[in-house]
């Protein structure tokens, strides 16, 4: 879909059916439980609370609880008949798209994605997973990659025997053996472990 063609077509005045309407009774809970609250003034009568809104209406929503909304979404436009039985193939490549974003991008960025999404779809009549690259790109947050931890390998039990033979190893830190440096012949092998 060229970003473009949004401009020539008619808008209209269809309702947008947002995730939000369809989420299960525990996850609406567990969402409006991670508002922020903050007590205004106390009294032995009253107390004043002043709740925050999330900065986005879908923050907080987990992959699972999107998954199970969408089909719930999916259900309520087919009984409205706001989406025809043969353009349910459109609706469901619209939900693995959302699913393969979030493969690659930050989940909230995929959430941010999905309410424009649907609220644009709602404005335009366009057909489900209509390809909009203007606001993939505007919108999508690629993940950032996990710091890798370094593997440490167990404490080694057998001295190497490379390093023993020629005084190096070709594999260095990665060796899987202690690398004991040989010490003059009075001291023994437990002392040259112990000062390692």
């Amino acid at each position: 879909m060229d970003p473009r063609s949004i401009l020539t077509m008619k808008a209209n005045t269809k309702k947008t059916v947002h995730i939000t309407q369809f989420l299960s009774e525990n996850s609406k809970q567990r969402k409006n439980n991670k508002r922020n609250e903050f007590v205004l003034h106390s009294s032995e009568r009253e107390t004043i609370v002043f709740k925050t809104e999330d900065e986005h209406p879908y923050l907080g929503i987990q992959m699972e609880e999107w998954g199970a909304a969408n089909m719930r979404v999916l259900n309520h436009l087919l009984m409205v008949n706001d989406i025809e039985r043969s353009e349910l193939e459109f609706y469901l490549a619209y939900t693995t798209r959302i699913f393969e974003f979030a493969e690659s991008f930050e989940w909230n960025s995929v959430l941010n994605y999905d309410y424009h999404y649907r609220e644009l779809q709602a404005e335009h009549g366009f057909k489900w997973g209509t390809y909009s690259p203007h606001m993939e790109l505007q919108m999508l947050v690629p993940k950032r990659p996990k710091p890798s931890v370094p593997v440490q390998n167990p404490a080694p039990k057998e001295d190497c025997r490379i390093f023993k033979a020629k005084g190096a190893c070709p594999f260095g830190d990665k060796c899987r053996y202690k690398h004991v440096k040989a010490l003059p012949s009075n001291n023994s092998r437990q002392d040259a472990t112990k000062n390692q």
